[in-house]
C-alpha cells in the first residue's frame, strides 16, 4: 500500500513538471511567432490577469486609462502597455 502511494506521488510530480514544461514551451513558441516583439492579450486574458470583470475593463477603456487595439471585432492589449499602466499607478508604502 505504501509503495502504491509512493508511485502515485511520483506520477503526480511528473505530471506537474510536464505541465510546467508545456507552459514554458507555449510561452517560448508565442515569443518566437511574434515578430513585433510584444505579446498581445485578449479581453478574457487581461480580465484574468488584472482580476477584474469585463465591465471594469470596458470602463478603463472608456476613461482612456488603458491602451488597446480594436481590430476585426477583437480587442487586444499589449503586455508592455499593461505593465506601464500598473507601474504608473503603483503606490509605494509609506515609511513611518
Amino acid at each position: 500500500m505504501q509503495q502504491e502511494k509512493e508511485i502515485v506521488k511520483m506520477y503526480l510530480g511528473i505530471l506537474d513538471r510536464a505541465k510546467s514544461i508545456e507552459d514554458l514551451l507555449k510561452q517560448i513558441s508565442l515569443n518566437e511567432r511574434n515578430p513585433l516583439g510584444d505579446t498581445y492579450l485578449d479581453t478574457d486574458e487581461v480580465c484574468k490577469l488584472l482580476k477584474v470583470c469585463k465591465r471594469t475593463l470596458q470602463k478603463y477603456r472608456d476613461e482612456a486609462s488603458i491602451s488597446f487595439i480594436q481590430f476585426g471585432g477583437k480587442t487586444l492589449y499589449k503586455t508592455s502597455d499593461l505593465k506601464q499602466v500598473l507601474e504608473k499607478n503603483y503606490q509605494p508604502a509609506l515609511n513611518s
